[in-house]
């Protein structure tokens, strides 16, 4: 007898405000609050921490760390909230024009996986040929741009541009 995987039920989320913003209610198919996203920031305000937390009203509270909530970060807190309820959320919203740059960044960093995965790191000097060392920069352009819009936050972004510089003279230096 085979068994067959149990696809999850997709539900359409739509928000209550236009991003970017600091906070904002999501709203469930049947019109009830599922969850509140915040920044950090402004979960710290009412005493929340990091991460996805139930509360007493069983609204989850997603605390994230950005300097702002746009698509993207709501659409990676509906990916962690998936993990926990089961539940595949797809968020109904507009896309913007910084979606449209998200978009072409993770289009640029889609080569990534022939380098590494997150858990065992990333090996690029893998990279020998013009092409490959070219398709590097590209995922490297890519990070940047998906940090810079996503959480704009600059030590995060300062940091990760120190890093690729080190790794771009280090692939440089490859023959």
């Amino acid at each position: 007898m085979a068994t067959m995987s149990k696809k999850k039920e997709i539900k359409k989320i739509k928000p209550t405000t236009e991003y970017p913003c600091q906070w904002d209610d999501l709203i469930a198919p049947n019109r009830k609050v599922i969850a509140t996203i915040y920044t950090d920031e402004e979960g710290k305000k009412d005493n929340l921490i990091l991460g996805i937390n139930k509360g007493k009203d069983g609204i989850y509270d997603i605390v994230i760390s950005a300097k702002e909530i746009n698509n993207q970060v709501v659409r990676n807190a509906l990916e962690d909230l998936g993990k926990i309820t089961g539940y595949q959320y797809k968020l109904a919203a507009t896309p913007s024009l910084e979606d449209r740059i998200i978009t072409y960044a993770e289009k640029l960093m889609k080569p990534l996986k022939k380098y590494g995965n997150p858990d065992d790191g990333y090996d690029f000097s893998n990279a020998q040929t013009a092409k490959q060392k070219a398709e590097v920069v590209g995922i490297w352009i890519g990070e940047i741009l998906y940090v810079a819009l996503t959480y704009k936050d600059l030590d995060t972004l300062k940091s990760l541009t120190e890093t690729i510089k080190a790794e771009i003279e280090d692939l440089i230096q490859t023959p």
